[in-house]
C-alpha cells in the first residue's frame, strides 16, 4: 500500500508538471495559477501545494523536466568531435519535434517576465537540483581536449559559451520567424562546425 502510494505520489508530480508545461505555454508564468494547474489534472490545490510550495518552485522543477525529455542518452562523454556532433544534432531533432518542449522554449524566452530578481532566485533553485547543462558541455569539450581529439587553442569554457550562444540565436531566429523551425538544425550545425567542429585535432 505504502508502495502504491508512493508511486501515486511521483505520477501526481509528473502530471503537475506537464500540465504546468502545457498551460505556462498557453497562458504565461504570471496568469497561471495553482487552481489552473489542479484543475487540469483534477486534483485539489493543496495536491499541487504538496509537491511545490512556491511557483518559482514548479517553474524551476518545469525547467529542469522539459531539460531530461530531451537529454536522455545525451549525457555520455563522447569520444570524438564527430560522436559529439551526433549528440547534438540528437538533441537538436528531439527539441524541434517535440512541440511541447518547443512551446516551453518560446515561453521562456519571449512570454515570461524575468525580472532580476526572479531570475536570481530561479538560478539558486535550479543549482541545488540539477547540473548546469553548460557546464555539462564544458565537460565534454574538455574531455575531447584532454583525449587529444579537439585543439587546445581555445579554452573549453570558451567554445561552450560560443556554442551556447549559437543555440540561443538559432533559437530567436526560428521562433521570430527569420528562419524557420525548419531550418533550425540546419542554423545550429552549421554554428557547431564554426565553433566546435573547426577545433577538431
Amino acid at each position: 500500500m505504502a508502495r502504491r502510494t508512493k508511486e501515486e505520489a511521483a505520477q501526481t508530480r509528473i502530471d503537475i508538471l506537464e500540465a504546468a508545461l502545457r498551460i505556462f505555454s498557453e497562458k504565461g508564468y504570471s496568469r497561471t495559477t495553482f487552481v489552473d494547474i489542479a484543475a487540469e489534472i483534477g486534483r485539489s490545490k493543496g495536491a499541487v501545494y504538496w509537491h511545490f510550495k512556491t511557483k518559482t518552485d514548479l517553474l524551476a522543477a518545469v525547467i529542469i523536466y522539459a531539460e531530461e525529455r530531451l537529454c536522455k542518452g545525451t549525457s555520455a562523454l563522447p569520444d570524438s568531435v564527430e560522436e559529439m556532433r551526433e549528440h547534438v544534432l540528437e538533441y537538436a531533432r528531439l527539441f524541434v519535434c517535440d512541440e511541447r518542449a518547443w512551446q516551453f522554449e518560446f515561453f521562456c524566452s519571449f512570454q515570461i517576465e524575468w525580472s532580476t530578481e526572479m531570475m536570481e532566485e530561479v538560478r539558486e533553485k535550479l543549482k541545488t537540483l540539477r547540473d548546469d547543462p553548460m557546464q555539462l558541455l564544458v565537460e565534454k569539450l574538455d574531455h575531447l581536449q584532454e583525449i587529444g581529439a579537439l585543439k587546445r587553442d581555445k579554452k573549453a569554457e570558451t567554445l561552450a559559451r560560443c556554442f551556447g550562444a549559437v543555440w540561443v540565436g538559432a533559437v530567436h531566429l526560428s521562433m521570430y520567424g527569420d528562419i524557420g523551425r525548419e531550418k533550425f538544425i540546419e542554423v545550429l550545425m552549421d554554428g557547431f562546425d564554426l565553433v566546435i567542429g573547426s577545433q577538431k585535432a
